[in-house]
């Protein structure tokens, strides 16, 4: 609603003189634009910005400018001494999901589902999808928006994670009569079976130096005809691109920790797992 910066800073309890000041900066950069003497969000900011819209993206970019994308090092230090010790421990730590939380549901909500639901439901195969699995689900909303597409659709969401915090999500979903949740490892525990969909998102990176296995049980807990769906990088052999993703995963590289997946390391791996029809494709997503 249009706001002018003292009506903003009384409702929000700021200080009115820096009100003004950051109105007047983010009507700069284009979030807002000045109405008279208020201020209102321009279409860009009320799309993406406003939570609960269906395409909410400020959860995830708060989410990974907090992780991801703000691994804290020393470029100098690196460059010159080679990968440290503790920066090194601190990013192992921080690629365990189970210390993330809520921050998790945050970085998948609105349009991240979005992305998922327009992918899957490009598919072939969409309309004979009847049970999922998520596997590295985080807090569980992109499986939980793509089971929730189908009226017949049920399914598993497994990760590490305390499953209190994918139960909350469950919950708030309103689907914990279709839905299970299992705590575990998905590279060393059973997946079940009888799946038309498997979803893997962002979780190769963890099965890198013996993809092929991960494969083959992905291969063997689907039904005929089911599906995989592996959402991953796909960096150059040679390092040349794509640029985003290489930025996103420098501080990883020079901290001695090379866990970016190779453009056609999916799809060698999926053969030797025996997968026949193969699909690559490369997309534009709100994470790279």
């Amino acid at each position: 609603e249009k706001k002018n910066p003292a009506e903003l800073a009384q409702a929000m309890g700021w200080n009115e003189a820096n009100t003004g000041y950051l109105l007047a900066t983010l009507g700069t950069y284009g979030f807002v634009q000045k109405e008279g003497d208020g201020y209102v969000n321009s279409q860009e900011a009320q799309k993406y910005l406003v939570r609960g819209t269906p395409d909410y993206l400020g959860g995830f970019i708060h989410f990974y400018s907090q992780n991801e994308g703000m691994v804290p090092m020393d470029v100098k230090k690196v460059l010159t001494e080679g990968p440290q010790p503790m920066p090194q421990m601190e990013m192992a730590q921080n690629l365990d999901f189970a210390q993330y939380g809520q921050m998790l549901r945050m970085s998948e909500e609105g349009y991240r589902q979005q992305e998922i639901l327009r992918i899957v439901r490009e598919l072939p195969e969409n309309s004979t999808i009847r049970r999922v699995l998520d596997v590295g689900c985080a807090a569980g909303l992109l499986g939980l928006a793509v089971i929730g597409d189908g009226e017949n659709r049920s399914g598993v969401l497994l990760d590490q994670i305390p499953s209190q915090i994918i139960q909350s999500s469950v919950d708030a979903a309103g689907l914990g009569e279709r839905v299970e949740i299992m705590q575990g490892n998905f590279l060393t525990d059973d997946l079940g079976g009888g799946y038309d969909l498997i979803l893997a998102v962002s979780v190769m990176l963890f099965a890198k130096g013996d993809m092929a296995s991960l494969m083959k049980k992905f291969f063997d807990a689907l039904n005929p005809g089911g599906v995989l769906l592996v959402v991953s990088e796909g960096i150059a052999e040679d390092l040349s691109g794509p640029w985003d993703m290489m930025t996103g995963y420098l501080p990883y590289f020079l901290n001695g920790m090379d866990l970016a997946v190779r453009a056609g390391e999916v799809e060698a791996a999926a053969r030797a797992a025996g997968f026949t029809k193969i699909e690559s494709r490369t997309e534009q997503l709100c994470s790279g």
